[in-house]
């Protein structure tokens, strides 16, 4: 029996869920996208790519049961910076709850860090909270776990990206090797994960795209910009009366990241993540993509064969 090309997917109006929904849309599925708010612009510009819009509340169980209806696949991800670590894991309890009582074939969690317990991470911590309760549920499961996104070197949204520039290099300094992944990969890695449900289901995977030093970053910036990236150095006590602690920790654990793993055990992270997403875009490639407005309109790696009943 071959099933609907339908995902539900979580986060729809944010960085990894509306990547993956236009990954998933161009790739000829169906996606049922899931918002408190369905007339905002996010949702209806989604709604003007082919999505479904259907409104519903993590925090609401009887909005989930009807968004579940008729669901096999499904994307979950949660953001803590706007609910908080609390709501961050209720909200993934509640919808690994609704997806195990629909007898989905296939869920796929967009999580963080390593799966390694102890990193002092709040966010991370949170996440691995949620992939217990998955597995105790005894979900098909895959979890996601991206490095950090390039997005945050540039994009507005993230901090905005002088936090980057002006705070992250006095914790993990210019020099050290660091992970990247473009927000576009992730939505075409998971895309793929969905059209090879029986190869991924049970399996935990790292996405990274490039790994750069942030001086290496600045000198890329600089040949595409013809300028280096504004910086100005913000002191850690305006970070954390911004609510930011968590960032240096954050910034902490990735520079033991990076020294235990070198350059070299990075770039394998790199590797691996190409079986999903062989068109991998690096940060300079990230870089000029976004300056002439083709990251969305990148094309795909060619469809797979609908996944099997599950």
């Amino acid at each position: 029996m071959i099933e609907k090309r339908q995902v539900l997917l979580f986060g729809a109006t944010g960085n990894m869920g509306g990547a993956t929904a236009r990954a998933l849309l161009e790739r000829g599925w169906s996606v049922r996208a899931v918002t408190r708010k369905p007339r905002s612009v996010k949702a209806q510009a989604l709604a003007a790519l082919g999505a479904e819009v259907v409104q519903a509340d993590m925090d609401d169980p009887p909005s989930l049961a009807a968004a579940f209806d008729g669901i096999r696949h499904v994307f979950s991800v949660q953001n803590f910076y706007k609910s908080g670590i609390e709501a961050e894991v209720r909200q993934g309890l509640a919808v690994a709850d609704a997806a195990a009582a629909a007898g989905v074939a296939h869920i796929v969690y967009g999580s963080a860090g390593t799966g390694e317990a102890g990193t002092g991470v709040p966010h991370f911590d949170s996440k691995l909270e949620v992939e217990a309760h998955m597995r105790r549920l005894d979900l098909p499961l895959t979890i996601v776990r991206p490095t950090p996104f390039m997005e945050l070197l540039a994009d507005m949204q993230f901090g905005p990206p002088l936090i980057t520039w002006g705070a992250e290099p006095r914790v993990l300094g210019w020099h050290r090797p660091k992970p990247w992944i473009a927000v576009r990969d992730i939505g075409i890695a998971v895309a793929n994960i969905f059209a090879n449900r029986d190869r991924w289901v049970g399996r935990e995977v790292d996405l990274a795209g490039d790994v750069k030093t942030l001086a290496e970053c600045r000198a890329i910036f600089k040949e595409v910009d013809g300028r280096k990236p504004l910086r100005i150095p913000l002191p850690f006590w305006i970070l954390r009366r911004m609510g930011a602690e968590e960032l240096l920790v954050m910034w902490e654990w990735l520079a033991e990241l990076s020294d235990a793993m070198g350059r070299k055990g990075l770039w394998q992270m790199v590797e691996e993540t190409r079986e999903l997403c062989p068109d991998l875009l690096e940060v300079e490639s990230w870089l000029r993509r976004l300056r002439a407005g083709r990251l969305e309109m990148a094309p795909l790696h060619p469809s797979a064969p609908a996944p099997a009943e599950g």
